[in-house]
């Protein structure tokens, strides 16, 4: 019992380090040239509901605020190339699809129309909720990965990333769409 308590308490910090996929593509590329990342913390958003609390009764900020005050967090980080970094951006968006285990997130929908494609995954937790939702999005001058954290209700996300005005986002209107 000793031995199993000491090895846990070992492995501790080894699991406090570990980090989510998109951290890991975001500590390798956030710094290299060709590629733009944004960072949306909690607190960004916070400050967005704090500032829209004068419109309380528009029912558009309503709603906004119930999605904001429920996201921990916003990372997009995009790869801008030409024709001579062609075979450069295929390495880059299979790496990006590579950190998404199908084990762990589930693609919810993929969308193509010409050189555009887009896919959508989410992670849950254990009780079935969305706590995180990835876009891979590939066209002829960008590859991007986004990941949205928190408590993630898909019905409300299209209005989100209308609002934030995210390349690519606007497929989940598609989706409402379809059904």
């Amino acid at each position: 019992m000793l031995s199993l308590l000491l090895g846990a308490m070992l492995l501790m910090p080894v699991a406090l380090r570990a980090q989510s996929p998109i951290d890991k593509v975001f500590d390798k590329y956030a710094a290299q040239d060709g590629f733009t990342s944004v960072n949306i913390s909690k607190e960004l958003f916070q400050m967005f509901v704090q500032m829209g609390k004068d419109k309380v009764n528009d029912s558009t900020m309503i709603e906004m605020k119930k999605i904001l005050e429920q996201l921990n967090g916003l990372k997009v980080l995009t790869f801008s190339f030409d024709s001579s970094k062609i075979s450069r951006a295929v390495a880059v968006y299979n790496e990006f699809s590579g950190v998404f285990p199908p084990s762990t997130y589930k693609e919810l929908m993929n969308l193509t129309e010409g050189r555009q494609n887009i896919r959508f995954l989410t992670k849950q937790d254990a009780n079935g909720r969305i706590n995180e939702m990835v876009m891979l999005m590939k066209d002829r001058k960008e590859v991007a990965v986004l990941s949205l954290t928190g408590i993630i209700d898909l019905s409300t996300i299209s209005q989100l990333s209308k609002g934030m005005n995210i390349h690519g986002m606007e497929a989940l209107q598609k989706m409402k769409d379809h059904k």
